[in-house]
């Protein structure tokens, strides 16, 4: 018998399942022998946040042909074990529609024909894909090698040390008070909750002084939506995919339905049930998230990927003296592939748009963009822009995430008006897909964040510039705008609104309690009416993903124990370092990796902790790398390469590499 190697995989969600898959996968093939504990107080596969009994009205934010936890045959060197193979969620939904895979939990007949009527390009509940975890994780556990023993401990881990005797390195507690000897600590974590902010513990303060109700961030499924009362005004702050869900719950889940406009077809029309609250939101921008484009693919087929590849952005690496900025290096490229997808569509669909031959634009347009040598193009494009192209129909990318910056309005229902006039602008362009300008400088942004995720990983930028450039200024436009809700969600908020459901604050809305009149007011600056009282208010948000504000025990025993800390962010200043939302961590390669391995660009995150300390045999993967990766909470993309869409299970495959390097084959 050779060296069993024990690992203790934190987290039983998406990440940690990819990363127990390839410890089976990779022992299979090896024939390295592993002993895996695996600890969450949540079901195995779906976790936290994609458990199976949450309500059916919350759906996934990507269309099912996008997400899995199983690589595509050939991305990684190693395959999974035969069920597996490539079963992403898609080819798992057609499987059960056609009878050929038996769920774990049965489903219900109308889960089962919802699966049926669900399309690849259609977005299923996020109950249904945990069922698909669920699947995967007791399929990989009944095909287990024979050099796998996995055990499963649903707790919580609330300490972990390195032990002074015995073989093992590590220990890890868990709540109850068993100890589990490790020899690598896999901390996949996922969403975890964090301390309010100040403003915030001043509203739990302010319901508590007046017997008012407050729910600070939180996962939609943990939220008691029965608790709000029918007709009552509730305040809602928030209006991004947890918006979705609340009103979602608060209307369907309600009893009120959604049916087709007779006179609208691209409209829907609410029928309440009379249990409805009457919603009054707000956010920083005024509006919700744009609404997704009706594609044939996860992607637009006639989207053109120019100037932000990697390639170019290699050969700003090779010649630049130090570290890229994102906003004099990066940003103008995918500028540029925003600006060329735009006018590209909108010559091909509306040339009366142009004061003139669209194509002479065209080319014109091209000359400009390609000239690298010119530090004056964006001028100069804005220039042929303005003469060209008729007023109204420019692109304004500032105004696509705030169309109402600076506009005043003289009462509430006068912003609803606007704003629903918005929402069915937005659907309509939804609904042409590649064929709606807007929605294509929008699919742009959201292609070039995919190769941004792998430069930030490969070639990286300045502390600085991830700070005030990536994460204040370029992550806010991006999310508000290639992260939003299917356009099906944006149709019931315009109906929603239509029906006098749904109100709106306005731009920059301030929440605070009215000590006065012992109640929560919110008012925008921007909406001359008066400010909306409520003794509710809703924070539509999940709790923030930031490694300093965490409530975990676990990684505040680690950090005192000197074994992980929160990496530091040089600043603008250099004098000031920004606490950054991730853990520090040390890129390096697998034990045992080839340059020619299948994943060449994977690497393991080690933690690192007091003194620089690099801790060898505690690994990071998920939510804690924001420190060094970016869009860390997006799913591994399905039939992707390893390097690009799939980096999570290419990160989780090397994790499983490396920790399998110190297990000698058995005989």
């Amino acid at each position: 018998m050779g060296i069993q190697q024990r690992v203790v995989v934190v987290g039983a969600g998406p990440r940690g399942l990819s990363v127990v898959e390839r410890l089976v996968a990779r022992s299979a093939h090896t024939g390295a022998a592993v002993h895996i504990d695996l600890v969450d107080p949540f079901p195995p596969g779906p976790g936290h946040v994609w458990r199976t009994d949450q309500s059916d009205v919350f759906l996934m934010n990507t269309p099912s042909l996008f997400p899995t936890v199983l690589a595509a045959p050939d991305v990684l060197d190693v395959p999974s074990v035969a069920p597996l193979r490539g079963m992403s969620f898609e080819r798992w939904r057609r499987g059960v529609v056609a009878g050929q895979i038996e769920p774990v939990t049965p489903l219900s007949e109308e889960q089962l024909r919802a699966l049926a009527e669900l399309t690849p390009q259609g977005y299923p509940p996020r109950a249904v894909y945990g069922r698909y975890l669920e699947w995967v994780f007791t399929t990989l556990r009944e095909n287990l090698p024979a050099t796998v023993r996995l055990d499963v401990h649903r707790g919580e881990a609330v300490d972990a040390w390195v032990r002074t005797d015995g073989r093992h390195r590590y220990g890890v507690e868990l709540a109850g008070g068993a100890v589990l000897p490790a020899d690598a600590v896999v901390l996949a974590l996922g969403h975890l909750d964090a301390h309010l902010r100040p403003s915030q513990k001043d509203l739990v303060d302010g319901a508590a002084e007046h017997g008012l109700t407050y729910w600070p961030p939180t996962v939609p499924a943990d939220a008691f939506w029965s608790e709000l009362p029918s007709g009552e005004t509730v305040l809602v702050r928030g209006m991004g995919l947890n918006f979705c869900d609340a009103l979602a719950r608060l209307t369907e889940g309600r009893g009120g339905t959604f049916a087709q406009d007779p006179e609208h077809p691209d409209r829907l029309v609410y029928h309440p049930s009379g249990r409805e609250p009457k919603v009054v939101a707000g956010s920083r921008r005024g509006t919700p998230y744009r609404a997704k484009p009706v594609l044939a693919g996860y992607y637009a087929a006639s989207l053109q990927t120019r100037f932000f590849t990697l390639h170019a952005v290699r050969g700003l690496a090779e010649q630049a003296p130090g570290p890229l900025s994102f906003e004099r290096q990066l940003w103008p490229l995918i500028r540029k592939d925003t600006i060329w997808n735009y006018y590209t569509v909108l010559a091909r669909t509306a040339p009366d748009a142009f004061l003139g031959d669209p194509q002479e634009f065209l080319r014109r347009l091209d000359e400009i963009l390609l000239d690298t040598a010119d530090p004056n193009w964006a001028h100069r494009s804005d220039a042929l822009i303005s003469d060209f192209v008729v007023p109204g129909r420019q692109l304004q990318q500032a105004r696509l995430a705030r169309p109402f910056e600076d506009v005043s309005f003289a009462s509430h229902d006068e912003y609803a008006a606007a704003v629903v006039h918005y929402l069915d602008r937005d659907v309509r362009g939804s609904l042409r897909g590649e064929d709606d300008p807007v929605k294509m400088a929008i699919a742009s942004l959201n292609a070039a964040r995919t190769v941004l995720k792998c430069v930030l990983v490969e070639i990286g930028i300045t502390d600085s510039s991830w700070v005030h450039e990536l994460r204040r200024q370029f992550e806010p436009l991006v999310e508000g705008l290639a992260s939003g809700p299917p356009v099906l969600r944006i149709q019931q908020l315009a109906a929603l609104t239509r029906a006098g459901i749904v109100r709106f604050l306005g731009p920059e809305p301030r929440f605070a309690v009215d000590r006065s009149q012992g109640c929560f007011v919110a008012a925008s600056p921007w909406v001359e009416d008066a400010p909306v009282r409520s003794r509710w208010l809703i924070e539509a948000m999940s709790p923030t993903n930031d490694v300093h504000r965490n409530i975990s025990p676990l990684l505040t025993n680690m950090h005192e124990r000197g074994l992980v800390r929160a990496k530091l962010m040089e600043t603008r200043d250099g004098a000031s370092p920004e606490t950054s939302t991730g853990l520090d961590v040390s890129p390096e390669r697998a034990r045992g990796a080839q340059d020619d391995d299948a994943a060449p660009h994977a690497f393991v995150y080690r933690a690192v902790g007091a003194k620089d300390r690099v801790e060898h045999g505690i690994y990071v993967i998920g939510l804690q790398l924001s420190s060094v990766q970016w869009g860390v909470s997006i799913a591994a993309e399905a039939e992707a390469p390893a390097h690009l869409g799939a980096r999570t299970l290419a990160d989780a495959d090397q994790i499983a590499q490396d920790v399998l390097a110190g297990s000698a084959p058995q005989v």
